[in-house]
């Protein structure tokens, strides 16, 4: 493997696994203060909500992941995005699909369970800014 730019693999890994640890108080921080405390629920459960949270973490550092193997292997990386271009169109559009309605129905759940929020005050002289928007012809 071979290294560019003076960047090695141990400072590479240091900066991914610092960035692992503010994701993890991130989402710590966020869980504490929002919403109502979780039912009791058995170990069946936990391991279900467990694996429930592992694909955006995991989208996220696998895209980290890509970049940090472009700066290592130019090369090899090269050889593995000239092997994506061909794969068939359909399949890109297959894969998106799959995609979108993880994502699309997991946030349609947390909708619905916590109701449609209200929508903002939509009164220009509270909002100065929607004001002079509306003005504009």
């Amino acid at each position: 493997m071979g290294m560019t730019r003076g960047l090695s693999l141990p400072t590479a890994a240091l900066g991914l696994a610092q960035l692992a640890q503010r994701m993890a108080e991130t989402s710590a921080a966020a869980t504490e203060g929002g919403g109502p405390a979780p039912a009791a629920s058995g170990p069946f459960d936990r391991c279900i909500d467990a694996l429930n949270r592992l694909p955006r973490p995991a989208l996220t550092l696998g895209v980290f992941g890509l970049f940090l193997f472009a700066m290592l292997e130019p090369e090899g990386f090269a050889r593995r995005m000239q092997g994506l271009q061909q794969m068939p169109e359909p399949l890109w559009w297959l894969v998106g699909a799959v995609v979108t309605f993880y994502f699309g129905a997991r946030e349609r759940h947390y909708r619905r369970r916590d109701g449609a929020r209200a929508a903002p005050d939509m009164d220009p002289e509270a909002n100065p800014a929607l004001g002079a928007r509306l003005d504009q012809p």
